[in-house]
């Protein structure tokens, strides 16, 4: 994947993306992510024909759940899957934000056998029916219903008419006297929403954005904006001058009724970013129930492990490589005939003149398991070394890749068979995982043998390689 920062020319042609978005979530909307962006250091990319939002901020880099037109589940696992390689390949840690609820049980699914999840309160959307809004219906919204007739009642003169793109000028000079209350707030926040805002009304057109405007005497007094996602209204501004009582629900009810239309049923009026005073605000309009978005941070195996482990099967030990068989394994590393058919050439890896030294292959083995990038074993007859197992291409939805390789003099006595068998078997009792697999070349007949014989099945194949799996269901 190549991930882009995210720039304001590029949104117009996302909105494919997010337009019919069911999960009614203010994240998935071009405003919220142009008003953000420079916040968040949003970066994008596409992969199964999903989009896929990247963040960085708070020391920590977080990936959107991916967002399909036409919220495909399959392609959104493939794209999963897509970010999940990511991760691996650049050594950053997999953290998903704004899952939605409907999506949980699917990760759960997936990353089950270790994950955290969290749903934090500021997060969570504020959602509401817009016929609330229209109406102010019943004792619940008497409040709002009573600031609405004492708002037309000291200005019956107040005027309601949708912003256009035309109005924008005014909508910044409206921003300028406002500034003065907002900047008093000495919130970085609120000076980062109301830069947020002014680069959105630069965009009203582009975005697809709706809003209105309240004047009185010709004046504006109250602003707000939002956009239509599918059956939802996102309302991402409002705003409005003090000293005119009860014109926050007076704008609030007129726009629910300019934007009244088939299909369009509901209000979201986004988090409360932890202001108290914005929360007591939201509840009073009576929410149909808040939008959980959850962060799921799932854990490969190889990140739990404190040192590596030691396997025992009838005839054989797996365990780490002591300092003391640095030469026999060594000399495992660099041979060539072997390394053709295991996948890596040392040649390619060592920058230095003449050869390593055999201590070279060994370190290079320690380092991917301090990275947690692999966990290279040695397999031992008693105390003699006979090759090497390894684990690797741990993945987040708990597979791995398992490898064995054996010192020529040591081939023909089904060690690899026995050595493969109790690797599969630790990897997926012990460690829980789900799947493991393995591969061998085309042409290497002999490991394709001992792949059948240690319990591994044929799962597919193609051009280079033969793949083999086994899972914990066989």
């Amino acid at each position: 994947m190549d991930f882009r920062p995210l720039h304001a020319n590029e949104l117009p042609a996302l909105r494919r993306y997010v337009e019919r978005n069911p999960f009614r979530m203010a994240d998935n909307s071009l405003g919220f992510l142009l008003m953000w962006r420079p916040y968040a250091h949003t970066a994008h990319a596409e992969a199964e024909g999903c989009l896929i939002l990247r963040t960085a901020y708070g020391g920590k880099t977080r990936f959107a759940y991916p967002i399909h037109p036409d919220a495909d589940q399959d392609a959104e696992l493939r794209a999963l899957a897509a970010v999940e390689a990511w991760c691996v390949s650049e050594g950053v840690p997999l953290i998903l934000g704004s899952v939605p609820a409907e999506r949980l049980p699917l990760l759960t699914r997936r990353y089950g056998r270790d994950m955290a999840i969290s749903n934090p309160r500021t997060w969570r959307d504020y959602l509401y029916n817009l016929s609330d809004f229209v109406d102010y219906p019943g004792r619940r919204f008497a409040g709002q219903r009573n600031h609405v007739s004492k708002f037309r009642r000291a200005y019956p003169q107040a005027l309601y008419r949708p912003m256009t793109a035309a109005d924008v000028p005014a909508v910044n000079d409206f921003l300028r006297e406002y500034a003065a209350r907002q900047y008093a707030k000495n919130s970085f926040l609120a000076k980062e929403e109301l830069h947020a805002t002014e680069t959105l009304l630069s965009m009203f057109d582009d975005l697809s954005q709706v809003g209105g405007l309240m004047e009185v005497d010709g004046k504006i007094a109250a602003i707000t904006v939002g956009e239509v996602i599918g059956d939802t209204l996102i309302v991402h501004v409002e705003k409005a001058l003090v000293g005119y009582e009860g014109i926050y629900p007076a704008i609030a009810q007129a726009f629910a009724t300019a934007m009244q239309r088939p299909g369009l049923d509901y209000i979201n009026r986004e988090d409360d970013a932890g202001d108290c005073g914005l929360r007591k605000s939201k509840l009073q309009y009576n929410p149909i129930r808040l939008v959980d978005k959850y962060a799921v941070t799932p854990r490969r195996v190889i990140e739990e492990l404190e040192a590596p482990p030691e396997l025992i099967t009838d005839r054989l030990l797996i365990k780490p490589v002591p300092d003391a068989d640095v030469h026999p394994y060594g000399r495992l590393a660099r041979d060539l005939d072997r390394n053709r058919y295991w996948g890596w050439d040392w040649r390619a890896a060592w920058t230095g003149e003449g050869d390593p030294r055999d201590a070279w292959f060994l370190e290079i083995a320690r380092t991917d398991f301090a990275k947690r990038i692999e966990l290279d074993l040695g397999l031992y007859l008693g105390d003699t070394l006979v090759g090497e197992c390894v684990f690797h291409n741990f993945t987040y939805d708990n597979t791995v890749e398992l490898g064995v390789r054996l010192l020529p003099e040591h081939e023909h006595h089904g060690y690899a068979t026995e050595a493969m068998r109790a690797m599969a078997d630790y990897a997926l009792c012990y460690w829980g995982l789900e799947k493991v697999v393995a591969k061998c070349y085309r042409d290497n007949l002999p490991s394709k043998k001992m792949l059948l014989a240690s319990g591994l099945r044929p799962d597919h194949e193609d051009d280079t390689f033969f793949h083999f799996s086994r899972t914990a269901k066989n």
